[in-house]
């Protein structure tokens, strides 16, 4: 996978077009901190000084970068270092950048892995990453309501890949919400399973009106959860990891 990957996105809908921004980024540490400057708001520098361990430094750089390469492109003109990313009371990233609108971002992290999404308050959307690993696919056991055990099979035919798609639809899920991991994932419980090649397509029960669209890449499972009568070209996000 290349480094950082930026796509442009265009959402359908019936009431008219919404623009969004997506961005991916593979980077370590040590490469972040060395381009820390050229993306890190005055604040976020300050914040990221106390920061003590490795992981969670990461983890804000991860998070960081990618938003500002997602923003970057939602945008266009703008300085980086001028945009500061804070976190809302229940950790939700808010974007501050003075004569934008309202314009929401949704992050994921993990490992060397950054996803960050753009996108207007009028039409709102979350993503998520996960590590595919079977330490962790069996702590996603617990989290499996009973009507969803039927369609792991739909989602991947591997166990430990379908687990790992599955939390991440209701991470997502969640941060569209700004409920975060404070509410019970029982109630994003996953209704209908829909495969386009690569890509699951899934609908909640308790939130109908939302959909997630779900993929594996490079031993990691992604997911984007939009409005559900929202159309989203699916070769734009095949973009991202092809």
């Amino acid at each position: 996978m290349r480094s950082i990957v930026v796509e442009k996105l265009v959402l359908q809908r019936a009431d008219g077009v919404f623009p969004a921004a997506i961005a991916i980024v593979k980077h370590t540490l040590s490469e972040l901190k060395n381009i820390r400057y050229s993306f890190l708001h005055p604040n976020e520098l300050n914040f990221f000084e106390t920061l003590k361990f490795a992981r969670v430094q990461h983890s804000y750089l991860l998070g960081r970068f990618a938003a500002k390469r997602a923003l970057f492109a939602f945008l266009e003109n703008f300085v980086m270092t001028e945009v500061e990313i804070a976190a809302g009371i229940f950790q939700q990233p808010i974007v501050y950048l003075p004569g934008t609108g309202n314009i929401q971002l949704s992050i994921g992290h993990r490992e060397e892995m950054g996803i960050a999404i753009v996108y207007p308050e009028s039409h709102p959307m979350g993503v998520d990453v996960e590590l595919v690993e079977q330490e962790q696919s069996e702590t996603i056991r617990d989290i499996v309501a009973l009507g969803e055990q039927d369609k792991l099979q739909l989602i991947h035919s591997d166990p430990g890949k379908s687990l790992t798609l599955l939390w991440t639809m209701k991470e997502a899920l969640s941060k569209v919400l700004k409920t975060g991991l404070m509410t019970p994932f029982e109630l994003f419980e996953v209704d209908h399973v829909q495969r386009q090649d690569d890509i699951v397509i899934c609908h909640f029960v308790n939130f109908p009106q939302y959909q997630s669209l779900s993929w594996l890449a490079d031993g990691y499972a992604w997911s984007i959860v939009l409005p559900r009568k929202s159309e989203l070209d699916l070769k734009m996000i095949r973009h991202l990891y092809l």
